[in-house]
């Protein structure tokens, strides 16, 4: 019964850190957004039409992305918001693991139809 409790505990630790590196993950792309962009002398210019997430990754991945203009600042807030969007993925993955570690195959099974559904949700949206 404890090892029970302690894989349960073990399993809580893992959704729990997976929801808090999100946000906070989230919060610093938005935030450093927001510094870069308040740092900028003139204004930041919002693009005409919102970037593909390819789009956000190439430009936040590339070295660009060092120098800083207001281009910089929109992509680090758009980078935050994915990351935000991106987090309940994680968590239902991460409470599939753990459900999966706890040998609760009820719930494993309930976390991928989840799962699935984010899924389905996502390729609709994006069609």
């Amino acid at each position: 019964m404890d090892q029970q409790k302690a894989v349960k505990n073990k399993s809580d630790r893992l959704i729990s850190r997976a929801l808090r590196i999100g946000v906070w993950t989230s919060s610093l792309l938005m935030g450093a957004g927001l510094l870069v962009a308040s740092l900028q002398s003139g204004v930041v210019q919002v693009p005409e039409k919102n970037p593909s997430l390819m789009e956000i990754l190439s430009r936040f991945f590339s070295k660009a992305m060092l120098l800083a203009d207001s281009s910089e600042a929109i992509t680090l807030l758009y980078a935050g918001l994915v990351v935000l969007m991106l987090t309940p993925f994680v968590r239902v993955l991460a409470a599939t693991i753990a459900f999966g570690a706890e040998k609760n195959w009820k719930f494993v099974g309930v976390s991928l139809v989840v799962l699935c559904m984010l899924i389905g949700e996502l390729v609709f949206s994006l069609r």
